[in-house]
């Protein structure tokens, strides 16, 4: 599944957010990571945060590997909404 979220959260802020989540919320571990991307990979699937800024605002995309269930993706869009929204 692919998302796409608008927030005023700095794109370093992002990346540091997800790390903290997915370390309390999961048992996934960081598989790669760089300025703008973050992956996180597991038994319960896999999951990639990639920022960019564009117009005052960060754009946050996140992908999972996996559609539906209590799983990678449902975790992910739980993070997303911590996010403040543009």
């Amino acid at each position: 599944m692919r998302y796409l979220v608008m927030t005023h959260v700095s794109p370093e802020d992002v990346i540091r957010r997800a790390r903290e989540y997915f370390a309390e919320h999961t048992f996934l571990d960081v598989s790669a990571e760089s300025a703008d991307m973050i992956r996180f990979e597991g038994k319960i699937g896999t999951a990639a945060i990639r920022v960019d800024r564009e117009h005052g605002h960060t754009n946050v995309h996140a992908e999972t590997d996996r559609v539906v269930g209590l799983d990678v993706t449902d975790i992910t869009k739980r993070f997303l909404y911590t996010l403040e929204h543009v």
